[in-house]
């Protein structure tokens, strides 16, 4: 019965445990990943990310964004609810509830995007909007994620 009981347990804790990649969305090792916010005036920042520099590398985009605003003075509020992690505010740009107006992120990984999202042109790459929130995105060498303002339709 304990040999029962204890291979139910380690079956759970490994169930538990591949679960998590389903949440947290996978960082690579090495490589360098690019944040871009697209300003009021419609002008870019972009950021270089050297991924074996984060130190959160178990939350996807967020951990990237958590590393922008700790080591290269990237202005950034970032509020947890009950969905996750999304970005109120980043650089110049900042949501405003009552203007419906909200920051909205992108990135050159379809994966990570929906069926029917919208998608934009940046420097040559497309980039979709994004179908998770940013610590189950991926993050691979030479993605792209953008944060920019847009009006919610809601």
């Amino acid at each position: 019965m304990k040999n029962k009981i204890l291979s139910l347990v380690l079956v759970i804790a490994l169930m538990a445990l591949t679960s998590c990649s389903y949440i947290f969305g996978d960082v690579a090792e090495q490589g360098v990943a690019t944040v871009v916010v697209e300003n009021t005036d419609g002008s870019y920042e972009s950021f270089k990310v050297y991924l074996d520099k984060l130190e959160n590398k178990s939350e996807g985009a967020k951990g990237v964004l958590e590393h922008l605003n700790k080591n290269d003075d990237l202005y950034l509020e970032m509020v947890d609810s009950t969905y996750g992690a999304y970005v109120s505010a980043v650089g110049s740009i900042k949501e405003s509830a009552t203007d419906k107006m909200y920051v909205i992120v992108y990135t050159s990984l379809a994966s990570d995007s929906y069926d029917g999202a919208p998608t934009l042109d940046y420097k040559g790459a497309t980039l979709y909007q994004a179908g998770l929130g940013l610590s189950g995105m991926t993050v691979d060498e030479g993605v792209i994620i953008l944060l920019r303002l847009e009006e919610s339709p809601y």
